[in-house]
């Protein structure tokens, strides 16, 4: 039997707060294969991003156990985890996270400073992303003089000129309007199909169906239908 790219194993995620807890989720098991594109579904607050956090190793489970291949995520010590994000694992936040003071270049610029490259062979990766997302006129400004949906293309930019085969994408359509939903959707279908890179997209609402693989539904922490 081949072994999942992905494997979450009975695990749970309980924050403490001052007077209560909260279970986010509980004992999840899921198998993931490398190169699927799956969608993670649920209502707000049922649990998608802090899976989507667990798997990047942003956060730890409370209990159980998670491996990407050979790399027990929840395990492992946060310099590893510092060097599967660099290299391998690409996240696409809910939350833009720009770097209000940089350019849009240079705010995508900074995800290749770790590969080594020059200047030069910077922009040739760079150039022709900004030119499909329609944002090449945009590269000199900063994130305020941006719209919502072209800062939500910046960060995905950001995120994809690593190259990366896997793609955590938490609500990456939740903020735009239909017709960039539809162009963010279709270049990660194209990375999944073209690169074979293993995309999970959480969603609180079924956006597409056609690339999809397969539907994780999650419901108040727990994993309803694998």
């Amino acid at each position: 039997m081949n072994q999942s790219y992905i494997e979450c194993r009975s695990v749970s995620k309980t924050y403490f707060c001052k007077h209560h807890e909260i279970n986010a989720l509980t004992n999840v098991n899921i198998n993931i294969d490398k190169g699927q594109f799956v969608i993670i579904s649920g209502r707000s607050g049922a649990g998608k991003s802090t899976l989507l956090n667990l798997i990047g190793g942003l956060i730890r489970p409370t209990s159980g156990t998670i491996r990407i291949e050979n790399t027990i995520i929840s395990e492992a010590a946060n310099d590893d985890i510092s060097k599967l994000l660099s290299s391998r694992t690409g996240i696409i936040f809910q939350s833009f996270n720009l770097l209000p003071a940089y350019t849009v270049y240079e705010n995508i610029e900074i995800a290749l400073v770790p590969s080594g490259l020059n200047a030069a062979g910077i922009k040739k990766i760079i150039m022709p992303m900004a030119e499909q997302f329609g944002i090449i006129n945009k590269l000199d400004l900063l994130p305020e003089e941006l719209s919502v949906g072209q800062q939500q293309k910046v960060a995905i930019i950001r995120t994809l000129v690593k190259n990366p085969s896997l793609i955590l994408a938490d609500e990456p359509t939740g903020s735009v309007d239909e017709e960039t939903a539809t162009e963010i959707l279709s270049y990660l279908s194209s990375l999944n199909k073209e690169k074979q890179a293993t995309v999970l997209l959480a969603t609180h609402g079924l956006t597409t169906g056609k690339a999809v693989d397969r539907i994780i539904k999650i419901k108040d922490g727990y994993v309803e239908e694998v």
